[in-house]
């Protein structure tokens, strides 16, 4: 005779309880995910109400000159009544986000008490970019979470792409590099703890974006094109400069091929660290390490923007050997040391000893503590960015000391002062 548990439960009938429990939690979480959807599409739809076309912009625009308030003057103003007629003559869903007296006092007023209406203008129209890229990008948030990952930036980029009147000339085959540099930069700037996920809020409120959205504008000039990491040519020139420095075109980098990056001033010691500290593949036929594209932009978004706080945090955290926080000056001497070596392979000197460049570096970071250089220091100091070329790039030091040798000449050329 089969023996009975206590609790009056044969064991026959527990797998399927446990299973009839699963499947009543599972079509619950399924149920509160289909809510979760619901809930965020109408919000999203609410949002989206009180968003301007670009027709009512217009109106905006043509309101706010039919309203202008005397004196007169080729400086266009408005005061608080005036701004009020013409938010009742704008649909009334746009009142709260446009036209709060909140919004109004927003600008300085002059003696009459009107602001600018070019000022409230351009500041609607931001306004409304803004809130437009918000819907743009809860959208692709999957998980609901308020960030968005590496590969939802990508769907947000490759969406955003037909909308981009500078990106018209795009080929398809080239979209998928595009979207990689682009991602790139707002990983680079945003994810400083590399978690490849970047919260919408910081999206929003990041310079990073606001330079994409510049390829939004018709008059963008070629000027701004061509200093813009966003714009179709700079993405050209970008894996353009990749696939030159690709000599065996195997899609990835060694150290050797790195080595040539922009006129091949780069001391081996610091590519050694750049392939200890990121993310290498094994080549089957070299057995070497490479770096891949992503890596590749990863030292360009360094290189180019050396003076801001997330540049320096990448040399810092190459530079750091000993992994101690910061720069010792033994650090310091080994780096230069490199330098020296660099000059000589070029067949040159750097006419300079390497304690004296050690003591001059410690006296224009002035660290707080006088032997041990922290990121906080490069950054207060004002002077990473030079501080960091000396000690990786010999041509960055060549520029450096050409730069100390005018500053000299200059100063001995001036007449006595009678």
């Amino acid at each position: 005779m089969q023996k009975t548990p206590a609790s009056g439960v044969s064991s026959a009938g527990r797998p399927a309880a446990a299973a009839a429990a699963a499947g009543g939690a599972s079509s619950q979480s399924m149920l509160q995910a289909e809510l979760g959807k619901l809930a965020r599409l109408r919000l999203r739809e609410h949002m989206a109400s009180l968003t301007l076309s670009r027709e009512e912009l217009e109106l905006l625009w043509r309101l706010l000159k039919r309203h202008a308030s005397p004196p007169l003057t080729s400086d266009e103003r408005i005061n608080y009544d005036d701004f009020c007629q013409v938010s009742e003559a704008m649909p009334a869903r746009c009142s709260r986000s446009f036209f709060c007296a909140s919004h109004f006092a927003k600008f300085f007023p002059d003696s009459h008490g009107r602001i600018s209406l070019l000022d409230f203008f351009q500041w609607a129209r931001r306004k409304n970019a803004l809130m437009e890229t918000r819907i743009e990008l809860s959208s692709f948030d999957a998980d609901a979470d308020g960030t968005l990952t590496e590969k939802e930036l990508e769907q947000w980029i490759e969406a955003l792409i037909p909308n981009l009147p500078a990106l018209e000339g795009i080929v398809g085959e080239f979209v998928d590099f595009y979207r990689v540099t682009a991602v790139r930069k707002f990983l680079f700037f945003l994810d400083p703890r590399r978690r490849t996920r970047v919260p919408i809020k910081e999206l929003l409120a990041s310079p990073v974006t606001h330079e994409l959205l510049e390829l939004k504008r018709l008059d963008i000039t070629s000027d701004e094109l061509r200093h813009n990491w966003f714009s179709l040519a700079y993405a050209e020139m970008l894996y353009a400069d990749y696939l030159e420095l690709d000599e065996d075109q195997n899609g990835m980098l060694s150290a050797q091929e790195l080595s040539r990056y922009r006129g091949g001033g780069l001391t081996s010691v610091f590519i050694e660290r750049i392939f200890q500290e990121c993310q290498t593949y094994r080549n089957p036929q070299t057995r070497q390490s490479e770096i891949d594209y992503k890596s590749y932009l990863d030292f360009v978004l360094a290189t180019t923007y050396k003076g801001t706080p997330e540049s320096l945090s990448y040399f810092l955290r190459l530079l750091d050997i000993q992994k101690v926080g910061g720069l010792t000056a033994l650090d310091v001497k080994i780096f230069f040391r490199a330098v020296v070596h660099k000059f000589a392979e070029f067949g040159d000197e750097a006419n300079c000893e390497v304690d004296d460049v050690k003591d001059e570096i410690f006296d224009m970071v002035k660290p707080r503590d006088p032997m041990f250089i922290t990121l906080s220091d490069l950054i207060a100091c004002k002077v990473g960015d030079t501080v960091v070329g000396m000690l990786t790039d010999m041509n960055a030091f060549a520029a450096y000391d050409r730069r100390e040798q005018n500053l000299d000449h200059s100063g001995g050329a001036g007449t006595e002062e009678s």
